[in-house]
């Protein structure tokens, strides 16, 4: 198949409808389903196949949306979720400072509705995975659904226990990513997990938690470096351009360090 046939959009496909910036609806064209509502008036699906990535087509109230192709992030951010999920500001850096990559192998406690667990997967494909841990059941089936909407479900190995209660390779994966309510009683488990050098991140809401794991990792982990990420948009306009007046503040504090080996 060629690249522009790939292009080409057909039946099972999903498809980033975009009206603008702030108005994006992700769809999967199915047979029998013929129209999808939105507040810019009906969208026709049955006109969508054939078509491609990068076309437009019109409303019935004459509203022009945008036919676009999903990435990760709006897989992400489109995912059902009943949990608050790291946000893309957060795990970008996540995977620009621990270096992951195709054929990474990822160990993840708290799977949550996925979100992370999502983007992990798209970047260790085709030859790496992630191993995930969610011991609550509603959560666990969520996270799947999600992983499975983003066809990452091959790079992901979801298991729905504790991991304190599970066995883990040892010195096997290059990130362990620990997002509990508790980060510093897995640090242990972590540290026997990793490889030489390989990180540890720990998502922590409050400041108490940060403090609390960042002393926990001294002696077994260097490089220990804790963070917070704040996002905001520039509203560029001829002549007035500014900030704008909403931004993605505090999400989490992000603790990070790198495995020293036992003596």
């Amino acid at each position: 198949m060629s690249e522009k046939d790939r292009e080409v959009i057909s039946l099972g496909d999903r498809v980033l409808l975009y009206l603008d910036s702030r108005k994006t609806w992700l769809v999967q064209l199915k047979e029998g389903t013929d129209s999808f509502h939105t507040h810019a008036g009906i969208v026709d699906l049955k006109k969508i196949p054939g078509a491609r990535f990068g076309d437009s087509i019109d409303t019935t109230l004459n509203e022009k949306i945008i036919l676009l192709k999903p990435t990760v992030l709006d897989f992400v951010m489109k995912s059902e979720r009943r949990t608050q999920i790291v946000y893309p500001k957060d795990f970008a850096y996540i995977s620009a400072r621990s270096g992951l990559c195709s054929g990474s192998h990822v160990l993840e406690c708290g799977t949550g509705s996925g979100a992370l667990t999502t983007y992990f997967a798209s970047l260790v494909a085709p030859t790496g995975f992630v191993r995930t841990f969610e011991a609550r059941e509603d959560f666990f089936e969520i996270a799947g659904k999600n992983l499975e909407k983003a066809g990452l479900m091959a790079y992901a190995r979801m298991e729905r226990a504790a991991l304190q209660d599970s066995s883990v390779e040892a010195e096997f994966y290059d990130l362990a990513m620990l997002d509990t309510g508790d980060p510093w009683t897995l640090l242990d488990i972590a540290h026997r997990a990793l490889k030489g050098s390989g990180f540890v991140f720990c998502i922590c809401p409050t400041t108490n938690q940060l403090e609390t794991v960042a002393f926990a990792m001294e002696g077994k982990f260097v490089d220990i470096e804790c963070i917070e990420i704040m996002f905001r948009r520039i509203e560029a306009r001829v002549g007035k351009t500014r900030p704008s007046t909403r931004m993605i503040g505090h999400t989490c504090y992000l603790a990070s360090g790198r495995k020293v080996n036992s003596a």
